[in-house]
C-alpha cells in the first residue's frame, strides 16, 4: 500500500519543521502536540536538510559524504557520480621454479631487466637464486 504523494508530504515536514524552529519545549513535546513519533521527526528532519544541502550544493552539517550519498541513494535522488577504471595492463614471467613476476606493461626498461634476468636463471637451472638487477 502506498504513503501518498511524496511532494505533499515533503510540503507537510517542511511547514512542521519550521513551527519546530519557532518552538521552545522538547522534541518529545513538540511530537506529542503534532501527533507524530520522534523517530519519524526525526527521519523527516534529515531527510530534508539533505534535500536542502543537495539542492544548495552545500553538505549536510555533520554527515559525511558517504552517509549523505547513501541517503540520498535509498531516496532515489543520488547525483551522478563520474568513474573511469583504466586497467592496467601486466606482463607476467613464470620462472622455473614456479615464482611469478608480475611488472607493468608500459614500465618498458623493467620488463626487458626482468625479462633478461628470468632468462638468465633459466640457464643456470631450477634450483639457481636470482641475483639483484637493477634497472
Amino acid at each position: 500500500m502506498g504513503r501518498g504523494n511524496d511532494a505533499g508530504r515533503h510540503v507537510v515536514w517542511r511547514q512542521r519543521l519550521e513551527r519546530f524552529a519557532g518552538w521552545s519545549g522538547t522534541v518529545a513535546e513538540f511530537c506529542r502536540r503534532e501527533g507524530v513519533a520522534q523517530p519519524t521527526f526525526y527521519q523527516w528532519r534529515k531527510r530534508l536538510k539533505l534535500a536542502d544541502a543537495s539542492a544548495t550544493g552545500g553538505a549536510a552539517k555533520g554527515l559525511p559524504d558517504a552517509m549523505r550519498l547513501a541517503d540520498a541513494a535509498k531516496q532515489g535522488r543520488a547525483p551522478f557520480v563520474e568513474l573511469s577504471w583504466a586497467a592496467r595492463a601486466a606482463v607476467e614471467i613464470e620462472l622455473p621454479n614456479g615464482a611469478v613476476v608480475r611488472v607493468p606493461a608500459d614500465r618498458e626498461a623493467t620488463l626487458r631487466v626482468a625479462i633478461r634476468a628470468a632468462g638468465e636463471l633459466g640457464s643456470r637451472g631450477q634450483d639457481a637464486q636470482p641475483q639483484e638487477v637493477s634497472s
